[in-house]
């Protein structure tokens, strides 16, 4: 299986209506606080037409030769026009805002779960530098899209015809002349905004190239630098770089034209509206009040559109990181929301598995068989590229088969839940990582372990030494365990997995860092609580696991003793 993680179409005027249709649909949760934000934003645009009627009274009183005393009722319900407008519009974009933070939320849990079940995603440097890309910058780039994009997309909907009927019933050749602009509005922001698109999605995926390539080249320094070719690789970040730039410029230029296109219809309009109220002014066809409020009501008809303009070029990014994000999602096997049984997983059965990833001809594991049942203790042996790790990963859920069957208490892997499957699968890397946090945080895998807990976690492992200071389980550790040996980091690794206390144990390669002693005081420690466990260990040599388990050679894939 692979996931065609592409970059977004060149057409993006094509592509737009349907990424818009699509983001529309993973709304959920976050709908109902932006459909409160877009009715608060309805309400300030009704408040902000008032305003103006109530301004233009006001000013009108003021112009008058004959003035009566201060209209108090009038100044009073324009001070509470402005409050209202003011706690409106406050309410109107935190609603949004936690809208767009719930849905991107969503996305980014539905992204991540369907990397984990993706065999292609691993081990091809310029897909995972797009990967990331997306997951960080191109999720955050998301928000605007529906905290502010979509609010004031409905509000250029709805406000411009209220303002419009209110002209109409006041002064209709203002009106008429808003009208006819206002229908002009749209055929620019369509023309100037598919190029705006297009030169968004330009720029994507040239900054999803260039992660990618930045990526590749520090993973290959050591060789690089070992040839002498390093200015090769700065050449190439360079030329990237500078793409990136030239595409990021497009990207602008696109936006501000857009932006001068609308200011200059909007600052037609109103300059029209006002050189005809004020020739009727001079020719006494119409009083000071309706002309000041047309005056003051126009602007509010192209306002909502000129906002929703400049909210689309903020949102552009996103969406063209919504097709990439949909790419993964979309080639992601489906799961059927099974639940594995609440304390097994057993039994565990590879049928003929394989696992090719897009950056290598040669399978990762190739036509894979095991057994695994509750209580049964395996080791797989295998030189190294021999796809070891590939089992543990395919055991742990972070990957699906490219071909066989995998099933789990006689569910499909496929079909799993992939949260159910994982809290019951426990992991110890070849490389833990620690924290830069408290031993105790380091370790506390569970609310409800007591410091005892991990007090005895730390005895079993052979790390009390690093809870016997003053400072106890509150001691700090540096990120990556720069002030443990490697030993010592494994040994963390496996203390994490005894309190985890889960019914299936995977080491992969987990001692080894760790001396033979060593190894064998973990082994006769560890033994009790191993009993019963669904255990698989990989490594090169005697490990956890007792004498006489199964051994599994993983090139042949059969059973050796």
């Amino acid at each position: 299986m692979s996931t065609s993680f592409s970059p977004p179409s060149q057409h993006g005027d094509e592509v737009a209506p349907s990424i818009d249709r699509r983001l529309l649909g993973e709304l959920g949760v976050g709908r109902r606080a932006l459909t409160v934000s877009i009715a608060l934003g309805v309400l300030m645009s009704a408040t902000v037409i008032a305003q103006a009627v109530l301004l233009a009274h006001l000013i009108g009183w003021a112009m008058a030769t004959d003035a009566q005393a201060l209209p108090v009722a009038t100044l009073s319900w324009l001070i509470a026009a402005m409050v209202a407008r003011a706690l409106l519009g406050g309410f109107s974009e935190a609603l949004s805002a936690r809208s767009g933070r719930q849905v991107t939320g969503v996305l980014r849990a539905s992204l991540f779960s369907a990397l984990s079940r993706d065999p292609d995603v691993a081990g091809n440097d310029e897909k995972t530098g797009s990967l990331t890309l997306s997951a960080t910058r191109g999720l955050r780039s998301l928000e605007p899209y529906f905290s502010r994009y979509l609010p004031a997309m409905v509000v250029a909907v709805i406000t411009p015809p209220l303002a419009i009927v209110f002209l109409a019933v006041t002064d209709w050749p203002s009106a008429l002349v808003a009208l006819v602009l206002l229908a002009v509005v749209p055929f620019a922001m369509v023309r100037f905004g598919r190029k705006a698109a297009r030169e968004s999605d330009r720029q994507w995926r040239r900054m999803a190239s260039l992660s990618g390539r930045v990526l590749e080249i520090l993973r290959g320094l050591p060789t690089l630098r070992a040839l002498g070719q390093v200015h090769t690789g700065r050449q190439e970040i360079a030329e990237a770089s500078d793409a990136a730039s030239r595409s990021i410029q497009s990207t602008l230029r696109a936006a501000m034209l857009s932006s001068a296109a609308l200011e200059f219809l909007a600052g037609v309009g109103v300059g029209l509206v006002a050189m005809l109220a004020g020739f009727r002014l001079l020719n006494g066809s119409m009083s000071v009040v309706p002309a000041l409020a047309v005056i003051l009501v126009t602007p509010e008809v192209f306002l909502p559109l000129r906002r929703a303009g400049a909210e689309f070029h903020a949102s552009t990014e996103g969406r063209s990181a919504a097709t990439s994000i949909f790419n993964v999602l979309d080639a992601a096997p489906k799961l059927q929301d099974n639940l594995l049984p609440a304390s097994s997983l057993t039994p565990i059965i590879f049928d003929d598995v394989s696992v090719n990833y897009s950056d290598s001809r040669l399978p990762a594991l190739s036509r894979f068989s095991l057994h695994l049942e509750q209580d049964d203790h395996v080791v797989l042996r295998g030189p190294s590229g021999s796809g070891k790790t590939t089992v543990t990963r395919l055991l742990c859920a972070m990957i699906q088969p490219s071909s066989g069957e995998l099933t789990l208490a006689g569910l499909k892997s496929r079909e799993i839940d992939s949260a159910s499957w994982r809290d019951l699968v426990s992991l110890v890397p070849q490389r833990p990582h620690v924290f830069a946090a408290s031993l105790q945080d380091n370790l506390l895998s569970l609310d409800t372990a007591s410091d005892s807990d991990l007090l005895a976690a730390l005895e079993l492992v052979g790390l009390t030494h690093l809870a016997s200071g003053p400072e106890g389980l509150a001691r700090p550790l540096a990120e990556g365990g720069l002030s443990l040996s490697a030993g010592e980091r494994q040994r963390l690794g496996i203390a994490r997995v005894l309190l985890q206390d889960r019914p299936v144990v995977v080491f992969d390669e987990a001692t080894v860092h760790l001396d033979q002693q060593t190894i064998l005081g973990l082994r006769l420690r560890l033994a009790p609580w191993l009993s019963g466990k669904s255990v698989l260990e990989t490594g090169h040599r005697p490990g956890l696991l007792e004498q006489g388990c199964r051994v599994i050679d993983v090139t042949a894939s059969r059973e050796v003793s």
